[in-house]
């Protein structure tokens, strides 16, 4: 039976809104990437880093990746076994935590409130993109899957658009730096609109959680939130089939976790033929943080700065320029993946991000006596071709191709690499110089181009057991 035979009947406007409340999480993960960029230098005089500013800048901006690395781990047996709906809300009332905490202007309160607001983002990252695949025909998996992308790049704005009212310098006697608080706390009010959609109005855990537990009277209400009443009875019914039929294999890839299913360690060292399926979403997860995106976000400011001068605003001003670009090119990446194909995009995307990458470096080091808006376009250019391709597919494939477990898996590796890169840009710096830093990042992106043309499995317009049966055929 043909995808469009099977997702015949449902209401886009429906699975858009459900998706962009469930894409709040999303959200606020770019949030707490962008708050940090353009905010560093009233947080460092209102809290007292200014002597080994470096160290302290590296540290506690990593401690937010940290903290999600640590909760991606558990994102998936938690939602496993109350469903992703009520883990996100968890996932809202420990961002409010960590809002609270990290508006108490004292170092350790700031350590510890990115750490906090960290763990949240982490259950954000693995549950939004599942939530999402679990709700969406496959008809709009690739338009709605995109929103997580798209949130992220707007949650990165929005923070370094309220930045610019900071003062640029004499913080001490400003009365305006400590409105760097506000700016972290205002995470707390979107994950409480979060919060109270999900208690009062998507009251439904997900249709395959339901149906798992069978709730199978909650699942077809789940389902009647997307499909017409019809409809809704023909996917349940569809649901006992490839569950039914999942009994039948060796071993189950897409469907969400069940007794045969691999357990993290079998899926950490590839056993019940997940080879195939760990390596893509590894590689997927690498390619993205090693390609420096987060490094180039988190200290935008600080590169700019660097690399085209003209003060602290204007440094601010540049950042805003990228990170719109990243949230404007984003929001062209929906109709390119979805039409282009996931393997194609990645594998153009990776070439023109090592291209940017190589001639950043070049306009650092050996060509920094060309005209310095060279180094904005190349940089705005990396970023454009990010968001149109690994950007947004590295979730949308992983959310396509994995369990909860696998995704959990990839999550945490993905925020490690995060963790990495933040803390370890500044220190290539100072240690060496910020081509060095690019040039590493280049070569990355350029080993991506060639694993991804020889391994990348195109799931373009496949519904999760069509994917299921693909991976089968390609066990390693």
């Amino acid at each position: 039976m043909s995808s469009e035979k099977l997702f015949s009947s449902y209401n886009s406007g429906n699975v858009w809104k459900m998706c962009l409340n469930a894409s709040l999480g999303s959200f606020i993960f770019g949030y707490n990437i962008g708050v940090f960029s353009s905010t560093q230098d009233p947080v460092i005089s209102s809290i007292g880093w200014e002597s080994d500013s470096e160290y302290y800048t590296s540290m506690l901006g990593s401690l937010m990746p940290f903290g999600a690395m640590i909760s991606a781990v558990f994102a998936g047996p938690i939602s496993n076994r109350i469903g992703k709906r009520r883990t996100i809300m968890i996932s809202n009332l420990v961002t409010l935590l960590g809002a609270g905490i990290i508006s108490i202007p004292f170092i350790y309160t700031f350590a510890i409130g990115r750490f906090v607001t960290g763990l949240g983002v982490g259950f954000y990252a693995v549950l939004v993109p599942l939530y999402i695949n679990e709700t969406s025909p496959t008809e709009m998996s690739g338009k709605v899957g995109a929103l997580v992308q798209f949130q992220v790049t707007l949650g990165i704005v929005v923070p370094s658009l309220l930045a610019l009212i900071l003062p640029t310098g004499n913080y001490g006697s400003n009365s305006l730096t400590y409105l760097w608080i506000g700016i972290y706390a205002l995470q707390g009010p979107i994950a409480m609109v979060q919060l109270l959609l999900f208690f009062k109005v998507y009251k439904l855990e997900t249709p395959g959680w339901l149906w798992r537990k069978n709730f199978r009277e909650d699942a077809i209400e789940s389902l009647k939130q997307v499909y017409s009443e019809e409809s809704a009875q023909e996917e349940l019914e569809k649901l006992d089939s490839a569950y039914n039929q999942d009994k039948e294999l060796t071993s189950s890839f897409i469907s969400e976790e069940k007794s045969k299913d691999p357990s993290y360690m079998e899926l950490l060292f590839c056993k019940q033929g997940t080879g195939k399926l760990m390596r893509l979403g590894w590689a997927n997860n690498l390619v993205q943080q090693f390609s420096g995106i987060n490094a180039i976000i988190f200290y935008s400011t600080t590169i700019f700065e660097h690399l085209i001068g003209g003060g602290t605003f204007m440094s601010r001003v540049y950042a805003v320029i990228l990170n719109t670009a990243n949230m404007a090119s984003a929001f062209a990446g929906i109709p390119i993946v979805n039409k282009f194909g996931r393997k194609s995009v990645m594998i153009v995307g990776c070439i023109g991000m090592a291209a940017c990458l190589f001639l950043s470096g070049l306009l650092a080091g050996p060509l920094s006596s060309w005209p310095s808006f060279l180094s904005l376009i190349s940089l705005l250019l990396y970023i454009v071709f990010f968001e149109i391709s690994i950007g947004p597919i590295c979730w949308i494939y992983c959310g396509e191709i994995m369990t909860s477990r696998g995704m959990s898996i990839c999550i945490a590796l993905n925020w490690l690499c995060n963790t990495i890169v933040t803390f370890t840009f500044l220190l290539l710096r100072e240690q060496y110089n910020i081509s060095v830093a690019f040039w590493i990042y280049a070569g990355i992106c350029a080993v991506g181009v060639v694993y991804f043309w020889l391994d990348m499995v195109e799931t373009k317009g496949l519904n999760k057991q069509e994917i299921q049966d693909l991976f089968m055929k390609k066990r390693s």
